[in-house]
């Protein structure tokens, strides 16, 4: 895989992170057109549980104390609330046909440039 499909399969499941949060329903949010990154709504499915495996692996130290390591079990948790609802939906579903939220429309426009995302009215730009 190369760097610039691999931005690209993060850029999509930032995506769908972001408009399974505003539908909440648990269905698999697609675009036909990222069949070339994931091979249908399966292997999507697939890739976000992979990605909610890592963030566990990543952010829960087993060597902390239990009350720290449920504080932020927790926390992870409602942070991805969103795409638990979506693997429990499939989990819970038939095998190999996970319900689909087809999105239609313009994909979402990228926010400019980190320096020029905040201006004061005329002044000097603000670092972000």
């Amino acid at each position: 895989m190369t760097w610039t499909e691999t931005h690209e399969r993060t850029r999509i499941i930032r995506e769908v992170e972001a408009a399974a949060a505003t539908d909440m329903s648990g269905a698999v949010p697609w675009r036909e057109e990222w069949r070339p990154y994931f091979d249908g709504p399966v292997a999507l499915v697939m890739a976000l549980r992979a990605r909610w495996q890592h963030m566990c692996e990543a952010q829960l130290d087993v060597q902390t104390g239990e009350d720290e390591l449920q504080d932020a079990y927790a926390r992870l948790r409602r942070t991805e609330a969103a795409v638990l609802l979506i693997l429990r939906r499939y989990d819970a579903g038939s095998p190999g046909a996970p319900a689909v939220l087809g999105l239609a429309g313009p994909r979402p426009t990228s926010l400019p440039p980190r320096a020029r995302r905040f201006h004061l009215h005329g002044g000097p730009v603000l670092p972000a």
